[in-house]
């Protein structure tokens, strides 16, 4: 019988995102007001307008990010959605190769090589955990991410039992 569970966890915008944001929209408002104080209603000028708002729309829309956990059949697999259109497959491993598995703080993470890591939830969850999975003959797979109870609970199937139990539970 197959096994098959997903979950969806929304990025919360921190202070970055939100100032970032309104940098776009202020910076658009301020070349629109330009452009029709400049030219005055000609017909490049509301092409223009129009371009730019959508420019402006298009960008900050890429701040709407969700990371997608997938558990098929012992294969954990991470998705990257952006703007609810949008999907990056980031991770695929196999759940059997875990070799360590625990409560995730700043201080596990930061001698990893920033390209290798997989950060796929908010950075402050306080029920993150870091899976490190070594596959022979390929590079080790990095990831912190915050998975449910249900998540969890179909994780112990496939997390080999010395790593996994006291974490899962």
């Amino acid at each position: 019988m197959d096994t098959f569970f997903e979950q969806l966890v929304a990025i919360k915008k921190d202070f970055k995102t939100i100032l970032l944001f309104a940098a776009i929209w202020l910076f658009a408002l301020l070349i629109i007001a330009f452009l029709l104080i400049t030219f005055l209603l000609e017909g490049i000028t509301i092409i223009a307008v129009f371009g730019i708002g959508y420019g402006a729309f298009k960008l900050s829309s890429l701040l709407n990010i969700e990371y997608e956990y997938i558990i098929t059949n012992g294969i954990l697999d991470v998705d990257k959605i952006i703007n609810k259109n949008s999907r990056k497959r980031l991770l695929s491993l196999d759940l059997r190769t875990v070799t360590r598995l625990e409560k995730h703080n700043s201080s596990i993470t930061e001698n990893i090589n920033k390209k290798l890591l997989t950060f796929a939830c908010n950075k402050d969850d306080e029920n993150a955990l870091f899976l490190l999975a070594e596959t022979e003959g390929k590079s080790s797979s990095y990831l912190v991410f915050s998975p449910d109870e249900r998540m969890r609970s179909a994780m112990q199937k496939y997390v080999p039992k010395f790593i996994g139990n006291s974490i899962l539970k």
